[in-house]
């Protein structure tokens, strides 16, 4: 019986020394063409869930290599890099597992010819940093002393004022009553505040266990508190949380706070208007809820330094602490708050465990 022939590689395919350059790296890789032909196809893309063998895929399209509904998001972001020619980035969870992508335009004679796709595993690298939240939270909590020991200092400076009124009021006449148990009921009313500052405090730094939220309702009373407040009277507010999303592993009221807290930095970035807009979704193990803005995004220059206490770029509108404390709250609980670039505009992603952990 002869034997069959092995297909032979188009002219333009990346084979020889350029293929195994492309399998030396330790990343997953793969190369299309404007007609998102797949050119190459490295050792890593071979494998994980949606892997294919390198000789099933090179020469094909990359619509018969990924789900459908993968290919769609896939096929706009690479004829994006193709029309502006300028590279792409993003975070992405599949399968449980954190990816950094990046699509990198390539040249030829001037013109953008192919697009490299880049996936980075970003997994064990969060793996450990999650075995260093206990110590980071220490030292955050360190941080937080001064803005704690601020807030704390105004309703006891409230409730000293009254208990000198008190003791003056003591050594009059009885017809001044009345007028005592006015700042005793003052006095009450600012030791309850400042026990609530305490206790928001201790329950960030130690998370009761099994406290879960139901995103979708959390997201709604969120925005209903927001909606009157003056840094969103210009700003239109989209939400598209679907009410059918599993329970997440954190407590109602932080992950309200996060929510508030990039709601209002997403305002603030929008002083004319614009839209906000928030979307939950599932990726395997975990929920996801993207609050995206249309203001002017940051810059590459100062995104390495937007979750670091304390830094802000208008310091009369902040004290820059709204992302840290946001994304410590996420960490504590097992998830995480990621910054994902866009051509326009801003996107933070809240990433939260479900509920049991299965996907």
């Amino acid at each position: 019986m002869p034997r069959r022939a092995s297909r032979l590689p188009r002219p333009e395919e990346l084979t020889g020394l350029g293929a195994a350059l492309l399998d030396a790296f330790p990343v997953s890789l793969y190369l299309v063409d404007r007609e998102l032909r797949v050119i190459a196809w490295n050792r890593l893309r071979e494998q994980g869930p949606i892997g294919k063998p390198r000789q099933k895929a090179l020469g094909r399209p990359l619509e018969r290599l990924l789900p459908p509904a993968a290919f769609q998001v896939t096929a706009e972001t690479l004829r994006d890099v193709f029309r502006l020619g300028q590279p792409l980035e993003e975070f992405t969870e599949a399968s449980g597992r954190l990816f950094h992508v990046r699509r990198l335009p390539v040249r030829q004679g001037g013109e953008v010819t192919h697009v490299l796709s880049w996936f980075e595993d970003l997994t064990d690298r969060r793996a450990l940093e999650m075995k260093l939240i206990a110590s980071d939270r220490l030292a955050f909590l360190g941080q937080l002393v001064a803005g704690v020991a601020h807030e704390v200092s105004n309703p006891l400076a409230g409730i000293a004022g009254c208990a000198e009124a008190l003791s003056s009021l003591a050594a009059k006449a009885p017809g001044q009553a009345r007028e005592a148990r006015k700042f005793r009921d003052l006095i009450r009313e600012e030791v309850a505040r400042a026990e609530r500052i305490v206790r928001f405090l201790l329950d960030s730094a130690r998370p009761a266990p099994g406290d879960t939220a139901d995103v979708a309702a959390t997201v709604r009373t969120a925005l209903k508190l927001l909606e009157r407040h003056p840094a969103l009277n210009r700003i239109r507010v989209r939400s598209h949380v679907p009410e059918e999303l599993p329970a997440a592993q954190i407590e109602s009221e932080s992950l309200k706070q996060v929510v508030m807290s990039l709601a209002m930095n997403a305002a603030q970035a929008m002083p004319s208007g614009g839209t906000l807009t928030l979307r939950g979704g599932r990726r395997g193990r975990t929920l996801t809820l993207d609050v995206t803005d249309t203001g002017p995004g940051i810059s590459p220059g100062l995104r390495p330094h937007i979750f670091e206490p304390y830094f802000t770029t208008d310091p009369n509108r902040g004290a820059g602490l709204g992302l840290p404390v946001a994304r410590s709250l996420l960490r504590s609980r097992g998830g995480d708050l990621v910054y994902l670039p866009r051509r326009q505009g801003a996107c933070f992603r809240v990433i939260i465990k479900t509920v049991g952990g299965r996907g």
